[in-house]
């Protein structure tokens, strides 16, 4: 199987580190054009410096939960670099605590960038591109917190409802777009490893409790997911999630919609 999108837009979410930046280096080193969207200015760019050997790289600095910035970032992205066919979301806050402390700023923090930005971020390049062009393809990245329940403090009320989100947007994407031969998809991730790939840069805000990876997410937290009740005992590495993502978006995968694809080691099949 040789997958490639020679020349052809994609943009990817969330690109500084972990899931985002290994998407980037992916559909780079398969011929796209990648637009690199990260809220750090300074680790965006970094981070498109480092895949310049990988292909075509361009840093984009965005914080998809200024929806308002969202238009204006995706018209530069499709004046500089042509209209764009694929979208990859990664962007997110990893969380975690118990429910009855949950603060409503809390709620807020993580819920606009996980899921109120990952839509607009969606329809933006839907409405502009992918709409006139009658054709487009979205991964969007959840986390098995968004189809399951998870304990504290690994996970939290609103990042599971924001993962939840993800998944609910995307089929419902996949569903309203159909027609216009738009597909969407969702990978939900367990633990991944991916505290390695990409800039890490000190960025303000409560540290997750993911660890590298998390489950689904970036993580900045001290430790990690455990591995105890997961079948292949190990975490995903995120060149594993980012494959995935590739697949989905090429046209081996083109009568597909509208799924979740779990990738957790089997984790979910023991219930863990």
């Amino acid at each position: 199987m040789n997958i490639r999108f020679d020349g052809q837009v994609c943009v990817v979410t969330g690109a500084g580190s972990g899931i985002g930046f290994t998407c980037a280096k992916l559909m780079a080193e398969s011929g796209a054009k990648v637009a690199m969207v990260g809220r750090n200015p300074e680790k965006i760019a970094k981070a498109a410096e480092m895949l310049a050997g990988s292909g075509e790289v361009y840093p984009y600095a965005l914080d998809v939960s200024d929806i308002d910035a969202i238009p204006g970032v995706v018209t530069r992205i499709r004046e500089e670099l042509g209209e764009i066919r694929f979208l990859i979301q990664a962007a997110g806050i990893m969380a975690g605590g118990p429910g009855v402390d949950l603060e409503p700023a809390e709620w807020d923090r993580v819920m606009n960038t996980n899921a109120k930005g990952l839509f607009f971020m969606m329809q933006q390049c839907v409405k502009q591109s992918m709409l006139p062009m009658k054709f487009g393809s979205i991964v969007n990245i959840a986390s098995m917190a968004g189809i399951r329940g998870m304990t504290p403090p690994m996970c939290s009320a609103h990042y599971s409802a924001s993962k939840g989100a993800v998944v609910a947007l995307t089929m419902q994407a996949a569903v309203e777009w159909a027609d216009c031969n738009i597909r969407a998809n969702t990978i939900a991730p367990g633990g991944v490893m991916s505290g390695g790939a990409g800039v890490h840069l000190p960025e303000a805000g409560k540290p997750g409790p993911g660890g590298p990876g998390g489950p689904g997410g970036p993580g900045d937290g001290p430790g990690g997911p455990p591995t105890t009740g997961v079948p292949t005992n190990r975490l995903s590495d995120p060149e594993e999630i980012a494959g995935m993502a590739v697949y989905l978006l090429s046209e081996y995968s083109e009568n597909t919609t509208g799924q979740v694809i779990v990738i957790d080691g089997g984790s979910t099949a023991v219930g863990y």
